[in-house]
């Protein structure tokens, strides 16, 4: 277990700041609001998915246009279902994702994997997102399942873990 997890520690914080720097430096005149970290049931995949208050006001109107987006519920699905995100799909965590699928019941490590996940976002210097113009306390940071019911239950586990008090606050509010 331990050498399972001081890999995935490696190679999460190997791959995290390239990745996080190649997405800020594609939006860096949006305001980002959510970095997710997505996996499925299994938790034999990795993805970070980013949105922006800009590229969410743009999904939303084009599914009210196509008639996918008439409630509240709609919207609030749209912020923060990670799939639905527009930045991040150049992320390299294929090489995490490998790891995760060799590892016999992997899913038997998510509290440790979410908590690595959290101790390397928690470490990363806030001038790294200031450099792109943006301020790491007012992004929302969690873990979410994309095929899972379990999804929110993770979210708003791992949210207390990597997000600033006040804005994990409002993200477990989200669904009242």
């Amino acid at each position: 277990m331990d050498r399972f997890l001081n890999e995935f520690e490696e190679q999460f914080r190997a791959g995290f700041l390239p990745d996080l720097e190649q997405t800020l430096a594609k939006i860096e005149h949006e305001k980002v609001y959510a970095c997710a970290f997505g996996t499925d049931s299994d938790w034999v995949t990795l993805f970070m998915a980013v949105n922006t208050e800009e590229s969410l006001a743009r999904h939303i109107s084009s599914m009210k246009e196509q008639g996918l987006c008439d409630t509240e519920e709609d919207e609030i699905y749209y912020r923060w279902g990670c799939s639905e995100y527009q930045y991040g799909e150049d992320t390299h965590f294929n090489h995490i994702s490998r790891l995760l699928y060799a590892t016999e019941e992997v899913q038997e490590y998510k509290d440790e994997i979410i908590r690595i996940i959290a101790k390397v976002v928690n470490e990363t210097a806030d001038d790294v997102f200031a450099w792109y113009g943006q301020a790491k306390a007012d992004i929302t940071f969690f873990v979410s399942l994309t095929d899972d019911d379990l999804a929110e239950e993770i979210e708003n586990q791992s949210v207390h873990q990597m997000t600033v008090p006040s804005l994990a606050s409002e993200f477990l509010k989200r669904y009242e």
